[in-house]
C-alpha cells in the first residue's frame, strides 16, 4: 500500500455507518464534482471539439454546480442534435495510485427524468437493462437506502465477449441530490473497496478483479422539461483485462456506448 494514502472503514462490523463514512462520502463526491469541471483536465476528441465549436452546447458544458439551477438542453427533443455524445480524455493530477491511466468524461442528453435515471442507476436488479455484459450486481451492504440518499457496497459482475473469465468489481455506491436538491439533480459516485472477507479467501482463478478508481454519473436537471436530463459520466478504471495502450481509446468507445445503451431505455 501506498504510503500516503489512508484507509477508512464504512461499517461498525454490524451493519451501520462507521464515525467516517459521512465524511469520506462528502470527500468523494466533492473530488468527483471537481474534477468533472475542471477542464484543464479534459482534453476533447476530434468529433467532440467540432460539436463545442457550433456554441450549442456553451451554456450546458462546464456549468458550475453551485449555480443551484436546472441547464438549458441544447437541443430540442426529436432533432439530431440530441444524439450528440461529448467525450474527453484526461488524467488526475495527483499522484497516488491509478494516476498513470487516463480518465474518461461524457456528457449527452438522456430523455429521462433525473429522479427516474437516478433510481435506475443504483438498482442492482436493473443492471443488465443496459449493461449487455453484466451477468448481475449484489447489493453486499446497504448503509443507507431511501429518496434522497443511497449508500452501499455492491459487487458486479460481467462477462466481455471472446473472454474466458469473469470481471469482478466491488464497489462503494453513492447516491445524493445536487447542491440546491432534487429540483436541480443527483450524483451517484462509484469507488473500489476490499471487503474484509477477501484478505481471507483464496482467489477464484476464473475471476478477474477490476478496481473503480473513480466512478461519477452527474445527472443534471433541464429548464423547463422535466422528463429529459444531461447526464455526465466520468470513469476512471484500472484493470488487468485493458492493456495500458489500449486503455484510451477502449474507454473512450466504452463512455459513448453506455449513453446509447441508456438511452435505449428511454
Amino acid at each position: 500500500p501506498d504510503p500516503r494514502e489512508g484507509w477508512v472503514a464504512l461499517d461498525d462490523g454490524n451493519g451501520n455507518k462507521a464515525p467516517l463514512t459521512e465524511v469520506a462520502m462528502k470527500a468523494l463526491i466533492s473530488a468527483g464534482l471537481e474534477a468533472s469541471l475542471d477542464q484543464n483536465m479534459w482534453a476533447a476528441n476530434g468529433p467532440t471539439s467540432k460539436l463545442l465549436k457550433s456554441g450549442d452546447w456553451d451554456e450546458t458544458v462546464f456549468v458550475s454546480y453551485d449555480k443551484q439551477q436546472p441547464v438549458p438542453a441544447p437541443h430540442a427533443r426529436g432533432t439530431k442534435g440530441e444524439m450528440d455524445v461529448l467525450v474527453w480524455s484526461g488524467t488526475f493530477s495527483h499522484k497516488y495510485y491509478g494516476c498513470d491511466l487516463p480518465a474518461i468524461r461524457c456528457e449527452a442528453i438522456v430523455n429521462m427524468s433525473p429522479k427516474s435515471l437516478a433510481a435506475l442507476l443504483v438498482d442492482s436488479n436493473r443492471v443488465k437493462e443496459y449493461n449487455k455484459m453484466s451477468i448481475g450486481r449484489d447489493d453486499i451492504l446497504v448503509l443507507q437506502d431511501d429518496e434522497i440518499c443511497v449508500t452501499k457496497v455492491v459487487c458486479g459482475r460481467s462477462k466481455p465477449p471472446m473472454l474466458s473469465k469473469i470481471l469482478q468489481l466491488k464497489t462503494l455506491l453513492h447516491m445524493e441530490e445536487l447542491p440546491g436538491g432534487s429540483q436541480n439533480g443527483y450524483v451517484v459516485a462509484s469507488r473500489a473497496v476490499t471487503h474484509a472477507e477477501d484478505a481471507e479467501g483464496a482467489a477464484d482463478p476464473k475471476v478477474v478483479h477490476s478496481e473503480m478508481l473513480m466512478g461519477l454519473n452527474i445527472i443534471r436537471a433541464v429548464e423547463g422539461e422535466p422528463d429529459r436530463c444531461v447526464l455526465i459520466n466520468v470513469n476512471h478504471l484500472m484493470s488487468p483485462m485493458i492493456p495500458k495502450f489500449m486503455a484510451n481509446k477502449l474507454g473512450l468507445s466504452s463512455a459513448v456506448n453506455f449513453i446509447n445503451d441508456i438511452r435505449s431505455l428511454c
